[in-house]
């Protein structure tokens, strides 16, 4: 009996014999909350949080209760009183903590209702001061700081992923030296051409760029370095702002970009001839503000995979098919969200400049344009250009139920059957509930 009880005692403390370094990587894997209650658990765990490299502190893991006598119409309330929990813990936190590294830092300080948090910036700014002497690799941040960072962020010889979001000005940054970052997230700020020049002649290492809600104020990115570019926009911008005019990335991998015209310039120019993954979003109806400009096919001739994806994706095809180079590296398109009641001649024209194609994934959703099931019987038949590639092995389609109703549909059937009649391509065919 007392050898099966000192074998279940030896069991249960099989992870407090492990070495500290993997005790942490376990850690890792909890909240700073969770990593300091551990503390609990045996004299062994009792320290082994005030030396962990791995801290991550969101103001959504903490609650407050309302006494009674609070304002219960104050509706700032309930979220003051949980940031001061919040800084409470954080300050007490990194006090207690051992002069070790600290690799990766994550300050999460948005909640439901955004409160804004301008008012503790000083003390914000001290978490970050901290971790910046701290060896610090990792640091990702997101609050509604409305002010700036430490001007140590722009210049710490041993970041490697940043992640900076909502309300944060870089204006006053005059230097930027990141020798080692390779992976960065900006989104929810306001950019310029100067800074962006200094973020790419200061960040020589940087692989990994995503901005969204931030790609405006500029119009120019030159990086040699850069292999995946992910461009977002809520299209919330003034028309009078810089468009993009140059993207100039020769050793660019992948490229996603959310097509938005305030953003675009009438002319784009896209130096990637490495490029091998692309995938364009334009969610714009005719209604909204039309996309005129040229540039975007050309830029991705070299591609082997090509994702188009939106309403907007006609606005594209129409304005630029005309120069579109022939896409001879592309394997496989996807197509997704674009009406083609009516405008399949222009996915087929467009498939005529890609004649190695092996897989083509079309998505077809409720129409946009708002046409009734009676309005698509009455258009006249499309003439479409029959397709002259003879690689192609797959076609996978989803339709809508307005599209399955409509006129075109019996020809486009017919056209999917005459792209593989000599091919040993299979065609995928399914329906997706009316919407």
């Amino acid at each position: 009996m007392e050898r099966a009880a000192k074998s279940r005692r030896d069991e249960r403390d099989m992870i407090s014999s492990l070495p500290d370094c993997l005790i942490h990587l376990i850690m890792s894997f909890l909240t700073a909350q969770e990593a300091v209650q551990t503390c609990v658990l045996s004299k062994r765990w009792q320290y082994l949080w005030t030396t962990l490299p791995f801290l991550d502190f969101d103001v959504r893991n903490f609650k407050c209760d309302i006494k009674s006598d609070d304002n219960e119409w104050d509706f700032d309330v309930p979220r003051i009183k949980k940031f001061e929990k919040f800084r409470d813990f954080v300050s007490t936190t990194l006090l207690l903590r051992k002069a070790s590294d600290l690799h990766k830092l994550r300050l999460s300080c948005l909640d439901d209702g955004r409160y804004s948090l301008h008012q503790y910036h000083v003390i914000v700014k001290s978490w970050i001061l901290y971790a910046l002497k701290h060896n610090l690799q990792v640091f990702k941040i997101g609050f509604d700081l409305e002010g700036s960072l430490p001007l140590g962020v722009f210049n710490c010889a041993s970041l490697v992923d940043a992640s900076l979001s909502s309300f944060i000005s870089f204006d006053h940054v005059k230097v930027i030296d990141l020798p080692c970052l390779r992976r960065l997230f900006l989104g929810g700020t306001k950019l310029n051409q100067e800074f962006v020049e200094k973020l790419f002649s200061g960040c020589p290492m940087l692989e990994f760029l995503q901005l969204e809600d931030c790609c405006k104020g500029f119009s120019a990115i030159n990086s040699q370095s850069l292999k995946y570019l992910k461009m977002q926009c809520a299209c919330v911008c003034d028309e009078t702002e810089k468009k993009m005019e140059l993207i100039n990335a020769p050793n660019l991998l992948s490229f996603c970009y959310d097509m938005c015209p305030f953003v675009i310039g009438d002319k784009i120019l896209l130096k990637m001839p490495l490029l091998t993954s692309a995938c364009i979003f334009s969610d714009m109806r005719p209604s909204d503000i039309p996309y005129n400009g040229k540039g975007i096919l050309i830029g991705l001739s070299n591609v082997q995979y090509l994702k188009l994806s939106g309403g907007g994706i006609k606005e594209l095809l129409e304005n630029e098919l005309l120069s579109c180079p022939e896409f001879s590296n592309l394997k496989n398109l996807s197509v997704r969200g674009f009406c083609l009641h009516h405008r399949f001649n222009l996915l087929a024209s467009f498939l005529n400049h890609c004649p190695n194609l092996e897989k083509l994934s079309l998505c077809c959703y409720a129409c946009s344009c708002h046409m009734t099931v009676q309005e698509y019987g009455n258009q006249e038949p499309l003439v479409i250009a029959p397709y002259k590639g003879n690689q192609l092995k797959t076609v996978e389609v989803e339709f809508s139920e307005f599209f399955k109703r409509s006129s075109d549909f019996p020809q486009f059937v017919k056209y999917l059957q005459d792209l593989t009649w000599n091919l040993s391509a299979r065609i995928n065919m399914s329906s997706m509930p009316f919407s």
